[in-house]
């Protein structure tokens, strides 16, 4: 295994043996899934995740069930079981209280999982729109366009010593819907552009495989996207991991982005995984 281009002042566990670096550019289009006219299911470029190898530092505590991601065909709105954790990805254990309005509903700094069990986000402002920016890489057009009432998003930035960099980021948006069957098939269209997300991506880009992620009352998954950065070192490459979930009539999105040279997760405990989790909590 490579080591990491930087060193830090406290012990890297195997799940983040590189340094970070910058964001993804984003951008998105049309789906069919709401009888949208004219357009055409791309499909995927590449598809799979790079193979994640195990890791004692993301392995669960050993009062938690492994649970692995599995593809998402049709997800399940059953409640889980048991969802994996581990040090670095665990998801929020005490029901918070209502948050006032739909930007309490974005999770805390302390609420999106890092890297591993070292790292600390630090939040942005909410903001009480969705903005002309798209959200996520492979959003292709505004959540108003597909039913959304009302949009809050926050940005988070690495808050960890020695290893704060501007290609580290993370992100998360709510969407309320006026009602449980818009909100689904909101969830459909962006499951739809998962599929189309190739072309978002350089030549040599991957799209990995949408995976179940188990959350309360309602649906989840996560992809992992890969590509280079322009420029950039050939060790290293984009880990670009993007969350979704839907309860009731409010949607989820969050985007973990890291640059490094490994991705070294146990399966079922990437940071995405209970990213998705603590994100669907504050939905109900």
């Amino acid at each position: 295994m490579s080591r990491p281009p930087f060193q830090h002042r406290f012990a890297l566990p195997a799940p983040l043996r590189s340094r970070s670096r910058a964001t993804a550019v984003v951008g998105l289009a049309t789906v069919c899934v709401l009888g949208l006219s004219g357009c055409n299911d791309t499909g995927d470029r590449a598809t799979g995740d790079p193979a994640p190898t195990r890791s004692s530092a993301a392995s669960p505590s050993p009062t938690h069930a492994t649970t692995e991601s599995t593809p998402a065909g049709e997800s399940s709105s059953a409640a889980p079981t048991s969802p994996a954790t581990s040090p670095a990805t665990s998801p929020a254990s005490t029901p918070a209280s209502t948050p006032a309005g739909l930007a309490g509903r974005l999770p805390s700094a302390e609420e999106l999982p890092g890297f591993n069990a070292d790292w600390r986000w630090a939040a942005g402002d909410a903001q009480h729109r969705e903005g002309s920016k798209p959200f996520g890489t492979c959003q292709r057009f505004p959540l108003d366009s597909i039913g959304a009432t009302e949009v809050a998003r926050r940005s988070y930035h690495s808050a960890t010593a020695d290893a704060t960099s501007a290609s580290d980021r993370g992100g998360a948006l709510v969407a309320e819907f006026p009602d449980t069957t818009t909100a689904r098939r909101a969830y459909a269209v962006l499951t739809a552009w998962h599929k189309q997300c190739a072309d978002r991506l350089p030549a040599d880009g991957k799209v990995g495989a949408l995976k179940t992620v188990p959350v309360g009352g309602g649906t989840g998954g996560w992809y992992l996207l890969t590509y280079p950065q322009p420029g950039g070192s050939p060790d290293e490459r984009f880990f670009d991991a993007q969350g979704l979930a839907v309860v009731g009539n409010r949607v989820a999105l969050v985007s973990l982005r890291l640059l490094g040279q490994d991705y070294d997760y146990e399966p079922g405990h990437e940071p995405m995984v209970a990213a998705v989790q603590n994100a669907a909590h504050k939905l109900a």
